[in-house]
């Protein structure tokens, strides 16, 4: 199969591998792509990642039929924008070979990790979790396991990593002593880290603790869900905004892409121009996503709060105050489910 100039490319299955709690394993994100490859706890990395589902998706990718995808709610897919893209516009060498001879095999393994592994985090906010959640017993076991298998049989093939998608890397014992671990000197094909953070932990002390990772970090995104003290504290509990201020702050003074993310939500969507004052503050760029029930809502409290609902009773103004911010402002991006008043939409 040799792709074309024109067609449209997904390369996310070709690189991406996402790895939960229970060990499942995805090539994209589940909100997209819904069905998992293989299980690290119960199969081999070979075994997952060339396995028959792997390679049915890879498939349905190349012949254009996305079948396995959402293309209703990937902001790429619907966008064309990366990681989807026309032939003409792969740049990588040996990513492009592997897609014109392919065979349903990738001949390398996966390049670009995302950690989801471990639910441990300091904070209990009220989207994610009820409670403050640490692995313990079994689970932190079974956490340990994973990571175990993560060191020794994907980090050395690696070239980007992003921690974490679930849980927090700094609220996470687990994870904190996978960061000390990183280095390029153990690790050489590594190129860059993303963390994804509440920012509570991530202060200059801890930033100085981590001399060898230093240099890997590329993008740190901070989740805050507010853009004042009352609102943190609200949808942050145990959480100071000070402290973040103070965080964000030293951050700031890093050669780093800094990201400020809102879960918008009808008690913080009126803050967004708060948030991109922040922003501005701290020269950051902005991501806005949709609220999820994750298990924490009924399905009357998730109406009430998920305003990007057509039907919420603010949803009207909220698309107009989104549309008015992104026709003006830079940086900023979402996978809200309308587009920007010019026609597109900025998703990572």
């Amino acid at each position: 199969m040799k792709i074309t100039e024109q067609q449209p490319i997904c390369t996310r299955p070709f690189e991406w591998f996402e790895v939960h709690p229970d060990g499942s394993t995805f090539l994209c994100c589940p909100s997209w792509l819904r069905r998992p490859v293989g299980n690290l706890l119960q199969q081999a990395i070979e075994e997952i990642w060339n396995g028959q589902v792997a390679r049915e998706i890879r498939k349905s990718v190349l012949n254009g039929s996305f079948h396995n995808c959402s293309a209703k709610r990937c902001p790429h897919l619907v966008n064309k924008i990366t990681p989807v893209r026309r032939g003409a516009l792969l740049t990588d060498d040996k990513l492009r070979c592997t897609l014109n001879g392919f065979t349903g095999r990738a001949p390398y393994l996966p390049r670009q990790l995302n950690l989801c592994f471990d639910h441990s985090c300091n904070l209990s906010c009220p989207s994610c979790r009820k409670e403050i959640q640490t692995a313990k017993g079994d689970d932190l076991a079974q956490v340990e396991q994973i990571a175990a298998i993560i060191e020794a049989e994907l980090l050395p093939h690696a070239t980007s990593v992003t921690l974490s998608g679930f849980g927090d890397p700094f609220g996470s014992p687990t994870y904190l002593k996978l960061l000390h671990r990183l280095n390029r000197n153990e690790y050489p094909l590594l190129e860059q880290i993303r963390l994804h953070t509440n920012g509570q932990l991530l202060n200059e002390q801890m930033w100085q603790r981590m001399p060898e990772l230093q240099p890997l970090v590329r993008e740190v995104e901070i989740s805050l869900d507010a853009a004042s003290a009352q609102t943190y504290q609200i949808n942050r509990p145990g959480g100071s905004f000070d402290q973040l201020l103070k965080n964000l702050k030293f951050l700031s003074t890093k050669d780093i892409r800094l990201t400020l993310s809102m879960v918008v939500q009808e008690n913080n969507w009126r803050e967004i121009p708060q948030l991109i004052e922040l922003a501005h503050r701290f020269s950051a760029h902005i991501y806005l996503s949709q609220l999820v029930n994750w298990g924490t809502f009924t399905k009357e409290e998730f109406f009430q709060r998920a305003v990007h609902l057509n039907g919420h009773r603010d949803y009207q103004q909220f698309k107009e105050l989104f549309q008015k911010i992104t026709s003006v402002a830079q940086g900023i991006s979402s996978n809200l489910p309308f587009r920007h008043s010019n026609g597109t939409m900025w998703c990572r």
